[in-house]
């Protein structure tokens, strides 16, 4: 079920923000020349949220080991293999919607 987020109007191109969708982190990431993707908001070696995560406006770095992701696919973009998990995202009449519904997020095998 899509639970209303944010106003698109506070999001940007190049940038990002964390919001909460039913109890979890996720990061809503608008890539340059992409469209709003919305991903895990927690990173998949610490768990440690991604609050403070650095973004380029392709590429998200997490602050606690510096992994990468690229933000138009959450894939890796560092040489490790754990890819972000995606949420399905919508944006109607200036609101964007975030599906949480069936999506875990992906950890690391330690």
């Amino acid at each position: 079920m899509f639970v209303r987020v944010c106003k698109e109007d506070t999001l940007v191109e190049g940038g990002m923000r964390i919001v909460i969708v039913d109890s979890q982190l996720v990061v809503l990431a608008w890539p340059e020349d992409g469209v709003v993707k919305g991903f895990q908001g927690v990173c998949p070696h610490t768990n440690a949220p991604l609050a403070e995560a650095e973004f380029d406006g392709a590429t998200l770095t997490c602050p606690v080991h510096f992994w990468t992701w690229d933000m138009n696919t959450g894939q890796p973009t560092h040489p490790h293999a754990t890819p972000l998990a995606e949420y399905p995202v919508k944006i109607e009449d200036g609101i964007v919607y975030v599906d949480a519904e069936g999506v875990t997020p992906i950890f690391a095998e330690q």
